[in-house]
């Protein structure tokens, strides 16, 4: 059986379709925070999907428009900007910016195995370094459900591989969230056995992106996505 991956960013962008502008009205500042995207995550996914070859799922509408990371029944699906709208444009909204992407990706799940192969996705994201005051004492993560050896063991690869290309980083384990949380990998392994679907997100500090130097940052980019090839490689046999 050969392993398919998958590259995914359901926060990789801010940016408001022109129809719904008005929703945002004074609320532009917040679009340029970490609520409104996940900073920095486009170019690390681009920076991945360069080194593996990828052609990857990116959406780059910001999620307080809807939030393609959550489940329907989420109630942050919709944020404070678009959750007190009107059923009919609530609906308009999940049906032209929501499930486009999340029907692409499960599409070419179902084709992997369909042709009796494993799918590998991995969802890149980005978190920010302080939360509620608090320092958060995680450069990057990876979240992985415990109870798929597969995804466990993906993840413990891929962080050894990164922690001998980067040192000094602070590797974490299903840290800042956990990996069952309500998500985009959540929902998929409820749809496929571990057999054919393995599901794992990377998260990253957003002060790297923002913070640190260009140089800094393009190097641990680079260190991740070199990182995630040998983990791949090495995870194949």
């Amino acid at each position: 059986m050969a392993i398919k991956l998958i590259i995914s960013c359901e926060h990789a962008g801010n940016e408001v379709p022109g129809e719904y502008h008005h929703l945002f009205k004074g609320g532009w500042e917040t679009l340029q925070t970490h609520r409104g995207v996940d900073i920095g995550a486009l170019k690390l996914t681009n920076t991945i999907a360069d080194t593996m070859k990828q052609e990857p799922y990116l959406h780059t509408v910001t999620r307080l428009l809807v939030d393609l990371n959550r489940s329907v029944q989420s109630p942050t699906l919709f944020s404070e900007f678009t959750r007190k709208q009107p059923l009919n444009v609530r609906e308009d909204i999940f049906e032209n910016y929501y499930r486009p992407h999340r029907e692409k990706v499960e599409k070419r799940v179902q084709q992997i195995v369909d042709q009796g192969h494993q799918a590998l996705h991995v969802g890149v994201h980005t978190f920010t370094p302080v939360w509620e005051g608090e320092e958060r004492d995680v450069d990057v993560g990876f979240l992985y459900d415990p109870t798929r050896d597969g995804e466990q063991q993906f993840c413990q690869h891929w962080r050894r591989q990164l922690s001998a290309k980067h040192k000094g980083l602070r590797l974490r384990m299903n840290q800042p969230y956990r990996g069952t949380m309500d998500g985009f990998t959540t929902y998929l392994r409820r749809n496929y056995s571990a057999k054919d679907y393995l599901g794992m997100e990377i998260e990253v500090s957003q002060r790297f992106a923002s913070t640190v130097p260009d140089s800094e940052w393009d190097e641990l980019q680079d260190n991740i996505a070199q990182s995630l090839r040998l983990a791949f490689d090495e995870f194949q046999g």
